[in-house]
């Protein structure tokens, strides 16, 4: 175990320039990732749960926002 830690210590250069180089894709993926918090669109529109989001929407002007 020592020997290994060492080694990450004498390595502690490139692992950083390699975590750096890493970090460009990483941002990239995470600007261009678009989350949809809405589990409601994913819906069949003849179940239940859409059937009273539609009263909710009726009925109050505004539907229910699950998470």
């Amino acid at each position: 175990m020592k020997k290994f830690a060492r080694g990450i210590v004498k390595a502690r250069v490139p692992i950083l320039i390699a975590a750096i180089i890493l970090l460009f894709p990483a941002m990239i993926g995470y600007m261009n990732t678009r989350i949809n918090y809405d589990i409601l669109t994913y819906l069949p529109e003849n179940i239940d749960t859409m059937k009273g989001q539609d009263i909710l929407k009726e009925k109050f002007g505004s539907g229910a926002f699950a998470m």
